[in-house]
């Protein structure tokens, strides 16, 4: 059933709209008499028709001042959502135009980015300084990320500086490298972020201390153990050099060096290489001795050589009172001896002493 008035749709049997009050019953008649036993024919006057005052309940009234009320409180907050979106607008313009600079995390890793104990860092481990930051800028603005690493006194030991983009999502740079020498002492790793942005200049850091293990690595001792053997058997070279010079016979030495300078070239470890050193060193003690010896067989057999010559004089003294020669050097007292433990004869074709020789049976003739 539809109100007349506000044409709001009511449930059938409904007196009142329940939108607005309005009465929704039809209007009252009056009803005619139901005729009874035959009378003579009596004139009748019809009756008015009797409207019945429209009835308005005091909730109806309750009901409107309500739905004004509600609707005000909701006009007010509408504004507010209004001025509060422009608001958080503004501010998000403002935000988005705003230069950022933040470090989020700075860590000590390995390149492969599984995790280690930064008070023990293994020697000879490629590891890698991980930064993740979030820079922000606009137009000409511009960012650096310097990644660094200091020892205990402070000094650098290796640092690199990157150019960083612009970027709304987070960024990572990473600084590689490897250490074959501890101290036992804390490194430190540090991280500046620089943003420009105009006369705006943002800056974000982050440190992080770690420890490197005591020692030489692998990777050190055998590049010191291999350096150490290279100049061994450079100075073994230059031992051979000398021995050939002076005569003395090095062919074996000679391959004996050249197969440890192939196993030198193809050394994996210390021992390796320290094997390498230990020959060189045993080709330059034997042309040591070989030249040792070399130089006592020419002392002995200078000695052997004067010796020889006082023997041949003592012939010829003998010659000289006899007009011949001993039939044996034992006939002959004070002679010298030879040092290499030689001994001495003589032979002449006649006994004539322009024909005679002395000789040695450990240096022969001299």
């Amino acid at each position: 059933m539809k109100c007349p008035e506000c044409e709001h749709v009511n449930p059938d049997g409904t007196k009142f709209c329940v939108s607005c009050g309005t009465p929704l019953g039809e209007v009252t008649r009056a009803m005619p008499q139901v005729p009874g036993a035959p009378t003579a024919p009596q004139p009748t006057t019809p009756m008015p028709a009797v409207q019945v005052p429209a009835y308005v309940p005091q909730q109806i009234e309750k009901k409107r001042d309500s739905r004004t009320i509600l609707l005000v409180v909701l006009g007010v907050v509408g504004v507010l959502l209004v001025a509060g979106a422009v608001v958080t607008v503004v501010m998000m313009v403002a935000a988005a135009n705003r230069p950022v600079a933040r470090i989020t995390s700075a860590e000590l890793v390995r390149t492969d980015d599984t995790t280690l104990d930064t008070s023990e860092v293994p020697l000879d481990t490629e590891l890698a300084f991980r930064v993740t930051y979030n820079a922000k800028f606009k137009g000409t603005g511009s960012g650096t990320l310097r990644l660094e690493i200091v020892d205990s006194a402070d000094d650098t030991v290796m640092d690199e500086t990157f150019v960083v983009k612009s970027s709304g999502k987070a960024q990572t740079k990473k600084l590689t490298f490897t250490m074959e020498q501890g101290s036992g002492k804390p490194l430190e790793a540090r991280a500046l972020l620089t943003v420009k942005q105009g006369e705006k200049k943002l800056t974000a850091s982050k440190d992080l201390s770690f420890t490197m293990v005591a020692g030489k690595g692998k990777d050190l001792q055998l590049g010191e153990a291999v350096e150490a053997a290279t100049q061994k058997c450079d100075e073994a070279t230059a031992a051979l050099d000398d021995a050939v010079a002076a005569g003395i016979d090095v062919g074996d030495l000679l391959d004996r060096l050249s197969a440890a300078l192939e196993d030198l070239e193809e050394a994996e470890t210390e021992a390796e290489a320290d094997a390498v050193a230990g020959t060189a060193q045993g080709v330059i003690d034997e042309c040591a001795a070989r030249k040792a010896a070399a130089a006592e067989e020419a002392r002995t057999a200078e000695i052997c050589r004067q010796n020889q010559r006082v023997v041949y004089d003592r012939l010829v003294d003998w010659w000289g009172g006899s007009g011949n020669f001993p039939n044996d050097m034992s006939e002959m007292y004070g002679l010298p001896v030879c040092p290499s433990g030689g001994a001495y004869s003589y032979y002449a074709p006649s006994t004539d002493p322009s024909t005679l020789h002395v000789t040695c049976t450990v240096h022969g003739e001299l």
